[in-house]
């Protein structure tokens, strides 16, 4: 199953978590619980992903995620630069916003459910990965700018 697949999938109940979550509390205490959970799993996929490294965690392998990130024009990436410690890209078009606008879903539940992902899978893939991202289509702006930093 593609990732856009899956994601879509687990939205779905995943907004009626979230609905029930705002039902029986505030919309900061809903947003947390829901975060954390969600960023607890994409930790565990960056882990996944490191120990499928034929020699451990490293900036080039994790580069290799944007093939699968890409799949079913999930995303369309724009920009790749992979040099040294550092790999920046830019993300032009991304089906999860679409995919859950059309699912009536907010703005907000759509970066819980995919962009707070990022920075966690990346901690997950090994401590020496740093993220930043200056804005996201989910938010309204026209692109993504991902910068990935490797450190020893």
């Amino acid at each position: 199953m593609s990732m856009i697949a899956a994601r879509t999938a687990q939205a779905g109940l995943v907004a009626r978590i979230w609905n029930s979550l705002l039902e029986n509390m505030s919309p900061e205490s809903a947003t947390i619980i829901l975060t954390v959970a969600i960023q607890a799993d994409a930790m565990a996929a960056g882990q996944t992903f490191a120990s499928q490294a034929p020699h451990g965690p490293t900036l080039e392998h994790f580069a290799t995620i944007l093939e699968r990130w890409q799949e079913d024009d999930a995303l369309t990436i724009r920009d790749i630069r992979l040099t040294g410690s550092t790999l920046t890209f830019t993300v032009t078009d991304c089906a999860y916003a679409g995919a859950y606008a059309g699912m009536g879903l907010s703005p907000e539940l759509g970066a819980i459910l995919s962009c707070a992902r990022d920075e966690p899978f990346a901690n997950g893939y090994s401590p020496c990965l740093s993220m930043q991202r200056s804005q996201t289509i989910m938010q309204g702006h026209p692109c993504c700018h991902f910068t990935f930093a490797w450190r020893e």
